[in-house]
């Protein structure tokens, strides 16, 4: 079957501003990311990395993977074409990189004793695990073609599914629908990062603890004791050795990666049954996601019957932002396996739930809880939230003790980055209302682009602007917000030169005593000496603990929402999500080709609206626009004004419309859209 096409030649009287500035966005980019690979990596794109026995970084070898997910991401929106090539060459160089660095206290033998095992993560749990495999998915999308990466992409999903055969221990027991453990990997379940005391690092500042009813332990800085350190151990292992997390609800993308490259039953089938184990333990929790689930499947079975409790749950470390994450990513893979709607309902649930325990601060700040504890808990840490009580029980610099509200606590302003995708999936108008209703009154952030707003470390953040702007009450959005992007870009291209002219940078989590200072001295002689330009040692410390997470100067958000018409990918893990898709038609590869502009403009379940620019003054441009990230749609008709000035409607009744637009020519079109009624696979247009 052809590909229905649409052909118009007439030119526009004026190019519109937002397709100007998007092409330029686009050019500026493919330029703008030579300072990384010339200061910033090796020759070969390997890390700097110095000689120092055992040294690991001061972040997990997830962060050296997570700072290139840009790159692919950047080639799928029609980035130059060297993209992929570098995007690639990267990934292959990090894998091998890491795949021979040791890790000194390995409990493993010698080949499951690296950084990476068989290509892949050892013992992670999936909020980090997901962060690194975010990459790789758009690795994957961006070139299903290539065979090393499918055949990693079965391999990787086999770990999870009980499929690998050298794996020392599976995993997942399908019969309880759990994790044995909540971090996990090609090593299989990681015990062994239990039964040891806890001791306190710099990273617990900012976040506190996991439990708040060990005796003898107020805050983490009770944690420096050894004998604490110890006790608090053995009742974290006595938890968590054996519990599940709801946060691993992240790796279910690994294994629809497979399922689209194969459309195997099977892989379907282990996401189904994994997403569902969560969905009965909701249903079974009076409104609340629990955060926890023991051997038998069970809330609470290894945390004295609580639902609260969990790694990266709803006590510790930052509560219900990467739950909701989780509870994103199971409805969005869910809705992509079955096609029904509703399945992201839960997180639209979880936020009105949390919106009924919102107060209003004296400034008219809507502020919304994000965690819970054992009420009446002793909760002090670093932070500027605005409850807090006077009965500190420490002097620490910058800590508060937290007021709980019925055991809520950590109360502020609720990011509308998961509501976003509720809307994105749903279109209801019902969703829309509760993404108004926690905007916050006294910090305007829908009716114009604000340049400190950036949401974590993907540098976006603009989604109220942005759904304000699908629904018709803020039409110079696409403009702003690629001005923004344009300046933000430029933003990080001077901090990276400061870096280069030594600057100093943020230290995150600081060195704690002599020893780790002494180390970061160190290895910023050894890595300077490596580099034409050299670093302070907060630059080196920095790099060693995110890499280029926030270096790199490729931002996507405008790009994603205007071109395809959705959010950024879940952060930790999860897959494009998007209305529309754009492959070159000319050059047979995906992104919108040279020249050429799209904006997605009001979207329903019945259709969107979608404006085409060719900014090219003297030749025609080819583009096949797709239903869906991964044809999961069908268009049903496409509605424009023909070279005559004529309405004409043609039917198109397939997954896929062609336009070739003629020099300066803008074309405005509807395209009805029957939504989630096919097989979701990594298919190319060509290749059907």
């Amino acid at each position: 079957m052809s590909i229905p096409k649409i052909m118009v030649q007439q030119p526009s009287p004026s190019m519109p501003e937002w397709a100007v500035l998007q092409r330029s966005l686009i050019d500026l980019m493919n330029r703008s990311e030579d300072i990384i690979l010339e200061h910033y990596l090796m020759p070969n794109g390997e890390i700097f990395w110095p000689d120092i026995e055992g040294f690991r970084g001061y972040g997990g070898v997830d962060n050296a993977f997570e700072g290139f997910h840009r790159w692919p991401l950047f080639y799928l929106l029609g980035g130059d074409d060297r993209f992929l090539a570098l995007a690639q060459r990267q990934y292959e160089v990090l894998v091998a990189q890491f795949s021979r660095l040791k890790v000194s206290d390995s409990p493993f033998p010698p080949g499951r004793d690296t950084m990476l095992v068989k290509e892949y993560l050892p013992d992670f749990d999936w909020m980090h695990a997901g962060e690194a495999a975010l990459y790789f998915y758009l690795l994957n999308l961006a070139d299903p073609t290539h065979e090393a990466n499918k055949e990693r992409s079965l391999r990787f999903a086999h770990f999870l599914t009980n499929e690998d055969p050298t794996i020392p221990e599976y995993s997942y027991d399908p019969e309880h629908r759990v994790f044995k453990t909540f971090a996990m990997g090609s090593n299989g379940p990681a015990f062994h990062k239990f039964d040891r005391p806890h001791g306190y690092g710099t990273w617990m500042d900012s976040y506190g603890l996991a439990f708040y009813d060990v005796p003898g332990v107020e805050t983490m800085m009770d944690l420096a004791d050894p004998e604490k350190a110890k006790r608090y151990g053995q009742v974290y292992s006595a938890r968590l050795k054996r519990c599940d997390t709801v946060t691993n609800m992240l790796s279910t993308s690994m294994v629809m990666n497979a399922y689209l490259h194969t459309g195997e039953d099977k892989y379907e089938q282990w996401v189904l049954d994994y997403i569902g184990g969560w969905r009965e333990r909701y249903a079974g929790n009076d409104g609340i996601m629990p955060d926890n689930a023991g051997p038998s499947g069970v809330v609470g079975e290894t945390i004295d019957g609580k639902w609260y409790g969990g790694h990266y749950g709803w006590t510790f470390p930052h509560g219900f932002q990467f739950i909701a994450d989780a509870m994103v990513v199971g409805g969005e893979n869910e809705r992509l396996l079955t096609g029904e709607d509703g399945r992201l309902k839960w997180v639209r649930e979880q936020v009105e739930m949390l919106l009924s325990r919102a107060i209003d601060d004296d400034d008219g700040h809507l502020l919304v809880p994000h965690k819970y504890a054992d009420p009446d808990a002793v909760i002090e840490y670093a932070g500027n939230e605005p409850l807090t009580r006077p009965d500190r029980v420490t002097d620490y610099p910058n800590f508060n003790r937290k007021r709980q509200v019925d055991g809520w606590f950590e109360f502020g302003p609720l990011d509308s980055v998961h509501m976003a995708h509720v809307y994105a999936d749903s279109l209801d108008p019902l969703d829309l209302d509760v993404v108004r209703q926690i905007r916050d009154p006294a910090n305007n952030t829908w009716d114009h682009v604000l340049p400190g707003v950036a949401h974590g470390k993907c540098l976006g953040g603009q989604n109220h602007a942005w759904l304000n702007y699908l629904a018709g009450e803020f039409p110079d959005y696409p403009a702003q917000i690629l001005l923004h992007s344009i300046r933000q870009v430029f933003g990080q291209l001077k901090t990276l030169r400061g870096e280069l002219e030594g600057a100093e940078s943020g230290w995150g989590y600081r060195p704690h005593g002599d020893k780790a200072w002494e180390e970061i001295a160190e290895v910023t002689r050894q890595v300077n000496r490596m580099k034409e330009k050299p670093w302070t040692e907060s630059v080196t410390h920095s790099y060693f603990q995110t890499y280029l997470i926030g270096r790199s100067t490729i931002v996507t958000e405008a790009l994603v929402q205007l071109t395809m018409g959705g959010p950024l990918p879940v952060y930790n893990g999860g897959l494009l999500k998007v209305a529309v898709r754009h492959f070159d038609a000319e050059a047979k590869r995906p992104g919108l080709p040279p020249d050429l502009a799209a904006l997605v403009g009001r979207m329903n379940e019945d259709g969107i609206d979608l404006t085409l620019a060719n900014t090219h003054p003297m030749e025609s441009r080819r583009l096949i626009v797709q239903a869906g990230a991964f044809a999961e749609h069908i268009f049903t008709t496409a509605t424009y004004v023909d070279d005559k000035g004529e309405a004409s409607t043609l039917p198109v009744g397939c997954e896929y419309v062609e336009f070739e637009l003629g020099p300066g020519t803008v074309l405005d079109v509807h395209l009805g859209i029957k939504r989630f009624c096919r097989q979701p696979s990594y298919q190319l247009p060509w290749d059907r």
